[in-house]
């Protein structure tokens, strides 16, 4: 198998890994502010004692909402490039033609949700950050129809991914073991 192919596998297979990550982050963040705010623990309660009732769970959804919009828009421009590359190394490798337009169709989807969708979600959600809920009706509504987008088009993208490699694993193998 060749280098150029090898590489073309390990960000296919980066670039899945990282997709399971973020996944993974956004919903662990979100469980995490959700502990914080039925804690139990002395020091949480001393610290709180201040605050509002409910102010402490919107203080810790806005720290996890605002870790989820560094990640995600961090992650998509890093997919961005390993896209790219991906891409020139499906066309230079002279892998087969589905292998190269999906990773071309991906590379497409992942400019898309970089330069829109993820920037727009982080507007939008910001806007309903300390808004009350159902307040701001079309904004909640823009913000959850990209936010279903994204994930739609996130789980297809990865779906892509895996069909690309096993075309591709499936490709060099047949190059190096004749039949």
């Amino acid at each position: 198998m060749s280098r150029p192919v090898l590489l073309l596998l390990f960000l296919l297979g980066a670039w899945s890994c990282g997709t399971v990550f973020m996944w993974q982050t956004a919903i662990q963040n979100f469980a995490v502010a959700e502990t914080v705010e039925n804690s139990t623990r002395e020091g949480l309660a001393a610290a709180a004692e201040g605050l509002a009732p409910g102010s402490l769970r919107t203080l810790v959804r806005y720290q996890a909402s605002e870790v989820n919009r560094l990640f995600f828009s961090g992650w998509g421009w890093i997919q961005v490039g390993l896209a790219a590359l991906a891409f020139v190394l499906a066309w230079a490798c002279r892998c087969r033609r589905a292998v190269v337009v999906l990773v071309g169709a991906m590379l497409l989807i992942t400019v898309g949700l970089a330069a829109y969708v993820v920037p727009e979600t982080v507007r939008l959600g910001r806007l309903m950050d300390f808004a009350a809920e159902g307040s701001q009706p079309q904004v909640e509504s823009t913000f959850w129809t990209l936010h279903h987008a994204y994930t739609g088009v996130d789980m297809l993208k990865f779906a892509m991914g895996l069909v690309a490699t096993v075309i591709a694993c499936r490709q060099a193998t047949q190059r190096v073991i004749p039949s």
